[in-house]
């Protein structure tokens, strides 16, 4: 049993998306907050759920200044416990509503527009998981650096062709969201998507199955975005790939 990644395209969209929880974590993100959260809403999503990870701007204030909506909720981290905690965060109030079945987390600088989750939704089924992928020629330079060492390693150690292993457009059926939930730690500033990786390989040993991933090409834009992934952030990254790759290829052999 092994991770088995494959090439997809968007569907047409999802006429019902009652079903979907957005999350959203947000890290000083006062410029874009307020609109991924209106378009989350727009797209029909059941439920918005936006973690505000003890921004040091506005983005509190904005989030709790926001039109009511019964269907948002925004939850605040007193200091930044970093992205992993505030996933682990908006998995649990997402997970906390019985008619979510799918959960599609989103990064809260409009990188990725939620416009895009009506077309991914439908794959969730025929996989486990869907991953938006980015072009990597159009990333900035040190962007693109952290990206390819990323996934290098996952296809090198564990002959898992993965494209964007760093993406924070992802969808999740809601049994794989249960298991991050009991296994994410409430530590890790990049390395949260090399965790789940093992995690789901371990899925895939506990089921008897291929844990099966979409990649999905997406649109996408850096305007305005600033990268905070530093030199050292880079090596972490790196390690973090090997490690993980490393325990991935032990769990096939």
């Amino acid at each position: 049993m092994k991770v088995l990644v494959s090439k997809a395209t968007s569907q047409p969209p999802a006429q019902d998306m009652a079903c979907v929880s957005v999350v959203l974590p947000a890290y000083n993100e006062e410029r874009r907050v307020a609109q991924v959260v209106r378009r989350a809403l727009e797209i029909g999503a059941g439920r918005v759920v936006c973690v505000n990870d003890g921004s040091r701007d506005s983005t509190g204030a904005i989030l709790d200044g926001l039109p009511a909506d019964p269907r948002m909720e925004a939850l605040h981290h007193p200091v930044n416990r970093g992205k992993q905690a505030a996933v682990k965060t908006g998995l649990r109030a997402a997970l906390a509503h019985p008619d979510v079945s799918v959960i599609a987390l989103v990064d809260a600088d409009m990188q990725n527009d939620p416009a895009i989750l009506p077309g991914l939704v439908p794959l969730i089924g025929p996989y486990d998981m869907v991953i938006g992928v980015r072009n990597r020629g159009d990333m900035p330079p040190q962007r693109r650096l952290a990206n390819s060492l990323a996934n290098l390693p996952y296809r090198l150690l564990a002959g898992i062709p993965i494209s964007d292993v760093q993406s924070g457009c992802r969808l999740y059926r809601r049994p794989v969201a249960e298991c991050l939930i009991q296994n994410l730690t409430d530590t890790g500033r990049y390395t949260l998507e090399h965790t789940t990786m093992l995690l789901f390989g371990k899925l895939a040993c506990q089921w008897r199955r291929d844990f099966r991933i979409a990649e999905v090409e997406v649109a996408y834009t850096y305007e305005g975005a600033v990268s905070s992934i530093r030199v050292r952030d880079n090596m972490q990254l790196t390690w973090a790939a090997i490690y993980h790759a490393l325990a991935l290829a032990r769990l096939r052999s």
